[in-house]
């Protein structure tokens, strides 16, 4: 037997209850064994009548293993383990590469009415974010990974395009309240299935299921799991946590429309589950972003502050608790409280990119470019393909006078930005951002195409209407930088006036009248 599948067995024997019930076994059968001894030959009990009960409890000792396994006890009685029946395939083989890595593919949506997209991609992206705690396993974030389909890909060639070992796809749906999941995980080298498995089991059973599959992928990968709490998840009602995975496939869309809804979402899983800490952390961040980079009300400002404090209080052993509450001291330009905050995240989760990126923000907005500097360049390593870190980055070399560092750190941006949208022709945040990094690389036609597009693909996203501003500024076109820094203040709603007080880009536009007009309609 190889030590990987040895190393299985044995978590299944544990998992099942089959160890701990044998050693009660063992010890209760000592004692029959004992108290015969000492009292039988007393009561004048034949010898013979010790030797049958030695033998019956012999018998009944591999009997009680096999009962074991197949059933469990619960509080509601004695029940089949529904875990003796999904089994279809384990094949576990180490692969070659001795770093391993794996992309989460958003699962396939199968019910019959095709209305349950929502399920897949939020139980995929759970996974996802478990695997990406785990140290010593490269996870492929959920921007590169979700642009391929679970079912029509092949695993080849998503190891080729992303730089994988292994695929982890499938399908789901829910019927009533039974969850049936289908997962298989694949070598990309080879195409082989490394591990499989089905599942159909109530959807309170769910955390179960996500801590059986880590557990199986981490033991196929050869990767050791030291820290059990990072497979454990708060457990809260099926209704509540369908609510929840629906809000955070809304929320990766990081439009304004989905944003909102995102929040909605959120409330009604809080509603459902008040003292679910993940989902307060989660309606933080859609206050934070809501300031950051759609409209900075005082009423967005309040409640991430608000719900950001009751997730700390809820779950302070989360690193997003942290990260939410640092994105809002950001925003309430408390950044000695703010870096607090995302150190605190980082200590808990050091491969949080979000912990490291907004940190990175919050000292360009406090004017420290150099410790930004690490800081994008730590986001950038934590999220291999990320391209947003880099440019930044291409920002702050030449806000410093540093612009050879600045055009090798473009050159590697632009790298990342084409992956993307080779992946994603349409996506309008490598568009917007792209287009800085083909500017500072001269290439000015593309570069125009590439930003004019994002902005007609999102007129009313800030962040896509003020990175505009700072290309036509760069670009030398001012009236066209200030028209779209006006846009953001009337039409979309107001920016971070601290970030653009720290922002070479517009420096070029800052003795300008109209600059000086429509910067003192900025809050103060």
């Amino acid at each position: 037997m190889s030590e990987l599948r040895a190393r299985d067995l044995w978590s299944q024997l544990k998992k099942r209850k089959v160890v701990r019930v044998a050693l009660v076994y063992l010890a209760i059968a000592w004692l029959v064994i004992l108290t015969g001894v000492l009292t039988f030959a007393g009561l004048g009990i034949p010898q013979w009548v010790l030797s049958l009960l030695i033998a019956l409890i012999l018998l009944g000792f591999p009997i009680a293993l096999v009962l074991a396994w197949v059933y469990e006890i619960t509080p509601h009685g004695i029940r089949k383990d529904t875990a003796g029946d999904i089994e279809i395939v384990t094949k576990f083989k180490k692969l070659e590469d001795s770093t391993p890595s794996i992309a989460v593919l958003c699962f396939e949506d199968l019910s019959v009415s095709a209305d349950q997209g929502y399920l897949g991609e939020g139980l995929a992206e759970d996974l996802l974010d478990t695997f990406r705690k785990i140290p010593g396993l490269r996870v492929v974030s959920r921007m590169a990974a979700f642009q391929f389909n679970s079912k029509e890909t092949d695993a080849k060639e998503v190891g080729t395009r992303l730089n994988v070992q292994s695929v982890l796809k499938g399908g789901v749906r829910r019927s009533g309240d039974n969850l049936y999941m289908l997962i298989e995980l694949v070598n990309t080298s080879t195409g082989e299935g490394l591990w499989s498995n089905q599942y159909e089991q109530p959807m309170d059973e769910v955390f179960s299921i996500q801590e059986s599959i880590v557990e199986a992928i981490t033991s196929a990968l050869g990767v050791t799991v030291k820290n059990n709490s990072v497979l454990k998840r708060q457990h809260v009602n099926a209704k509540a946590y369908d609510l929840f995975l629906h809000g955070l496939g809304c929320f990766a869309q990081h439009t304004t429309q989905d944003n909102v809804y995102a929040r909605q979402l959120f409330k009604q899983t809080i509603d459902l589950q008040p003292d679910f800490g993940r989902a307060w952390a989660a309606l933080a961040y859609t206050y934070g972003y809501s300031y950051m980079y759609f409209n900075a009300t005082d009423v967005n400002l309040a409640e991430a502050k608000r719900t950001s404090e009751q997730a700390l209080m809820l779950a302070p052993h989360l690193a997003e608790s942290h990260v939410s509450s640092g994105i809002a001291c950001c925003m309430d330009q408390n950044n000695k409280m703010a870096e607090v905050k995302f150190e605190r995240a980082i200590a808990i989760d050091p491969k949080n990119f979000r912990a490291w990126y907004f940190f990175g923000r919050a000292k360009v907005q406090d004017g420290d470019l150099e410790r930004a500097l690490k800081l994008f360049e730590r986001a950038a390593m934590v999220r291999p393909e990320d391209f947003q870190s880099v440019l930044l980055q291409a920002q702050l070399y030449t806000s410093l006078g540093e612009k050879d560092q600045a055009l090798e750190v473009t050159k590697l941006g632009i790298k990342r930005v084409r992956a993307i949208l080779d992946l994603d022709p349409g996506n309008n945040r490598a568009l917007n951002m792209g287009a800085f990094a083909l500017l500072r690389l001269g290439h000015l036609e593309e570069a125009r195409t590439w930003m004019t597009t994002s902005m007609k693909n999102a007129p009313m996203n800030s962040i896509i209407q003020y990175n505009a501003a700072c290309f036509f500024s760069l670009a030398g076109d001012a009236d066209q930088a200030l028209d779209c820094l006006e846009h953001c203040l009337i039409k979309v709603g107001s920016i971070n006036r601290e970030w653009l007080e720290h922002d070479s880009d517009m420096d070029n536009i800052r003795h300008y009248p109209r600059y000086e007009k429509i910067i003192s309609r900025f809050p103060e």
